[in-house]
């Protein structure tokens, strides 16, 4: 048994961290939304749906634009795997 190498770790200090790199691309995404925002304070009229014919600062508009599109990339996935794993369940290719 003394024969045995012991074979160490190193310290949590010397271990190399990591990069989130999910992080950083999320945060850059967000400083240049915030950028475009803010360089995009004007008032602007549009309509929707012939029903709203208003007019409302650009950044509210980009704002809702943005949301829209992050809840549209969050679901659609997640309804994708859905639909795959229900196709599986019913033995449908």
């Amino acid at each position: 048994m003394a024969d045995r190498k012991q074979t160490s770790s190193p310290p949590p200090a010397a271990q190399k961290k990591e990069v989130q790199w999910k992080f950083w691309v999320f945060g850059i995404a967000i400083l240049l939304m915030l950028i475009v925002f803010l360089q995009n304070s004007q008032e602007v009229a549009f309509k929707f749906l012939f029903i709203v014919d208003t007019s409302a600062p650009l950044v509210v508009l980009l704002l809702v634009a943005a949301a829209v599109g992050a809840v549209i990339g969050y679901t659609a996935p997640i309804l994708r795997r859905h639909r795959h794993q229900t196709r599986k369940e019913y033995g449908k290719n």
